[in-house]
């Protein structure tokens, strides 16, 4: 089964175009976002490249400046490590604080540890979701420290998502995140 699969999306992938390819067989994610923003000199690099490559294309803004690139590519051979929400928690799971800064920091230090954990670092994560609660600009302030703290200026894709609560109360603000790990060889 798997391999008349692979044959018939071989078959479309000869046939039309790449980009066409993938949009009609409803890709989604990071692949489209790639193949939206086609740039041959992109995935030709990021073919070349065995890091994660974080790409931020002439035809789109600056995102770094807001503390995201628009498309992360994977190198080949990884595994992906999903983290789960991480918010302001202690090791009882209790918040830190009722401070919206200070859960911040508090999840940004637990995202550290769950990194750790599995042997990544900060550079192997290419994707995060933020979830604030009562989102207002002045947040950004000190989420833009948290993120020029652990990322720099290469700070992974992102979406920010203003929501009206988590799930405990009095919790406001959760970052989830997505990483690929080198496979080591057997």
């Amino acid at each position: 089964m798997t391999r008349r699969i692979t044959s018939a999306v071989n078959s479309l992938v000869t046939n039309f175009s790449r980009r066409n390819a993938l949009l009609w067989l409803g890709g989604s994610g990071i692949t489209t976002a790639l193949m939206v923003g086609t740039q041959k000199e992109v995935g030709a690099s990021a073919k070349e490249n065995k890091e994660l490559k974080l790409v931020n294309p002439p035809t789109l803004y600056n995102a770094t400046q807001n503390g995201y690139s628009h498309i992360a590519i994977t190198p080949p051979r990884t595994r992906t490590v999903y983290i789960s929400g991480q918010f302001g928690s202690d090791l009882q799971g209790n918040l830190v604080s009722a401070d919206f800064e200070q859960q911040l920091i508090q999840a940004f230090k637990n995202l550290r540890f769950a990194l750790e954990a599995v042997g990544a670092q900060p550079s192997d994560v290419a994707k995060t979701t933020i979830l604030i609660v009562d989102y207002d600009q002045t947040k950004l302030i000190p989420l833009g420290r948290e993120i020029m703290s652990l990322w720099g200026y290469k700070p992974p894709a992102n979406t920010l998502i203003p929501v009206p609560r988590l799930a405990l109360d009095g919790m406001l603000f959760e970052i989830d995140a997505y990483a690929v790990i080198p496979e080591k060889p057997n």
